[in-house]
């Protein structure tokens, strides 16, 4: 074998990720060699090649691959707005106190299924005057309730306006926004 095809096959095993054999190589340059300046210039391009794999080595691998990150989960602070004084229960209910102009009171609820979009109208609820107390199907997404307290005529009498209502953040503390 000539010391071009051993160069060669060295070439190739360290671009393969191998780890040649240095001293056979360098023999077998040594042997192959016609002359004193083809040995020379062969065992100085061996020792490029044993630079460029021991350069590979010390090189640290690549991490692995990080797990895309994962979309943010919409956030919001539940927050309060209007004249009722509105609290919860552990059970997931609204409360409110009892009113003598209302006459019926109107529960409206909506959800919001990203931190871009609009609240949409999931139901409306006509409850007597005497209600004191509604059910909330609280989820992972935020919902927003109206309770609107009506007088016989369907004047305005009472209102709140609960926003940002999940089941994490139902024991969270609500912010007071001025109505």
């Amino acid at each position: 074998m000539t010391v071009e095809g051993i160069l060669r096959e060295a070439r190739a095993e360290v671009a393969g990720g191998g780890d040649p054999d240095w001293k056979a190589l360098r023999d077998r340059i040594r042997g192959a060699a016609p002359d004193e300046a083809a040995r020379k210039q062969g065992l100085a391009q061996l020792e490029r090649i044993g630079a460029v794999h021991r350069a590979r080595r010390t090189r640290p691998e690549p991490a692995a691959p990080r797990p895309a990150p994962r979309a943010a989960v919409l956030r919001t602070k539940p927050s309060l707005t209007g004249d009722l004084e509105l609290r919860r229960t552990p059970d997931h209910h609204l409360e409110w106190p009892a009113e003598a102009a209302v006459d019926h009171w109107e529960v409206r609820i909506a959800e919001r299924s990203g931190a871009r979009s609009d609240y949409v109208t999931l139901g409306s609820h006509e409850l007597p005057g005497s209600t004191r107390r509604f059910a909330l199907p609280l989820g992972d997404v935020p919902l927003r309730v109206h309770v609107l307290g009506r007088s016989r005529n369907g004047r305005l009498v009472r209102r709140a306006i609960a926003s940002g209502l999940t089941r994490e953040s139902w024991d969270e503390r609500w912010q007071r926004r001025p109505s």
